[in-house]
């Protein structure tokens, strides 16, 4: 009897919390903010960006002209001995020698081909890519979020469930005890009734075990503590108004995947056009101002000195470089066809996953129908086979069937429901609609 006790003390300690030990609870929206503002995949793709916009500038596309400023002074003491001609002599010791120059160079490429308008639509087009990348990289944070959020509550709810089959087990175990000491009942069932107990303390531990690692998930998409304990809403709420036609048309619209593809194609293109001008002459305008000074102690001038502008015009033509300018903008061509290519397979891909990932939205979504109609009959075939039970008239084998009967239905029905909000998230990944501007729902 003393034995028994102790079971049912922990039995009734691993089933209430203990006060103080409750945690908050993390709302989706709440993860997903969190996600966005820690997540250093996003902080990375971010920087990126940055990165990207400050590149996009006239000066990096060429359009610019180049100014610069020089200058120098140097001082020489030399000893020098000169003879002229007429044979005059002329020695200096510890001549000194005093040079002194400045310079304001001015440098503009007014004309290259048009290569300086196509390096500012490459860097539009490899701005974009980077905003498209980071789209990528929230869409795929915030889906991975939702996920693990989604199953949490999956699991948790399953949790509860194995609580419940404890709980119904234990009372079990005590009313199978209280019929034996009476002797209206057997050794036998008390041991098999004990023995469930048993299994469902196991199947109750190794759930919060999947539990507690899930929550470590979430937490380390949320870049925080791994063992900051929180508590999720176990309600899956789900969308039953997607359409398959309308996905597609805002996936070929929207999704950053499909995007980024054709930019590499644009991208490609201004890479060949960009080789082509150099097929083209170039000119520049350059000018200046420039002034030097020397003075010395020796020599035909004791002091010289220069000023004032200079303005030229230089042209620059590559005639013919070994045909290597042809056999780039050949291989670009193949490139852009490439690119071409993979953002055609790219888009036929995305169709195909957004089918069958349609096609398992909509069973699951069937499924889930038809598992809460087998729950609701699966509780009510428990609570009849418990209250004949009770009475006598139903054997400790048959109510365990029926009680893991019930444990099956509930499972399945989290299960339905788990798969249908994957299936319903992926769907809206595809369809571009878990971007920052479109929200979270």
């Amino acid at each position: 009897m003393k034995q028994f006790c102790l079971i049912i003390f922990f039995i009734s300690t691993l089933l209430v919390p203990a006060a103080g030990k409750a945690a908050d609870t993390l709302r989706l929206a709440d993860a997903v903010v969190l996600a966005l503002e820690n997540n250093f995949s996003i902080s990375l793709a971010e920087n990126n960006l940055k990165i990207a916009e400050t590149g996009n500038s006239l000066g990096n596309a060429g359009m610019l002209p180049v100014l610069g400023l020089t200058g120098s002074r140097s001082l020489a003491i030399n000893n020098s001995k000169q003879i002229y001609y007429d044979g005059r002599t002329r020695e200096g010791k510890d001549a000194k020698t005093n040079n002194q120059s400045a310079g304001l160079q001015l440098n503009w490429t007014f004309f290259d081909g048009f290569n300086m308008f196509i390096q500012k639509d490459k860097l539009n087009e490899l701005e974009k890519l980077s905003a498209l990348q980071l789209r990528s990289v929230i869409e795929g944070t915030v889906a991975a979020v939702v996920e693990v959020y989604y199953n949490i509550a999956a699991q948790q709810a399953l949790a509860n469930v194995y609580r419940e089959a404890l709980r119904n087990s234990a009372e079990r175990r005590l009313f199978a005890k209280a019929r034996a000491d009476v002797g209206s009942g057997s050794e036998l069932a008390v041991l098999q009734a004990t023995v469930d107990m048993n299994a469902d303390s196991a199947n109750y531990l190794r759930q919060l075990a999947v539990v507690e690692n899930l929550k470590s998930d979430l937490n380390l998409l949320l870049c925080r503590n791994l063992t900051e304990p929180f508590e999720v809403d176990t309600d899956i709420p789900l969308k039953y108004d997607l359409r398959q036609e309308e996905l597609w048309v805002r996936a070929q619209q929207e999704n950053p995947d499909l995007q980024r593809a054709r930019n590499a194609v644009g991208v490609a293109t201004l890479t060949v056009k960009e080789l082509r001008s150099q097929q083209l002459p170039r000119l520049s305008l350059n000018s200046g101002y420039n002034f030097s000074k020397s003075k010395s102690d020796v020599g035909l001038m004791t002091s010289n000195r220069n000023y004032g502008f200079t303005v030229g015009v230089s042209l620059a033509y590559n005639i013919f470089d070994g045909f290597t300018t042809r056999q780039q903008i050949a291989q670009a061509r193949i490139r852009e066809e490439s690119a071409q290519t993979e953002a055609e397979q790219l888009q036929l891909q995305l169709q195909a996953n957004l089918q069958q990932t349609y096609n398992d939205y909509v069973t699951n979504l069937r499924l889930v129908k038809f598992e809460t109609e087998s729950l609701d009959l699966a509780r009510q075939n428990f609570a009849v086979a418990e209250e004949k039970y009770r009475l006598g008239s139903l054997t400790d084998v048959e109510l365990r069937e029926t009680q893991v009967k019930l444990m099956e239905a509930e499972n399945r029905l989290l299960t339905s429901k788990f798969r249908c909000k994957t299936a319903e998230t992926e769907l809206c990944r595809i369809a571009g609609l878990l971007s920052v501007e479109n929200g979270m729902q």
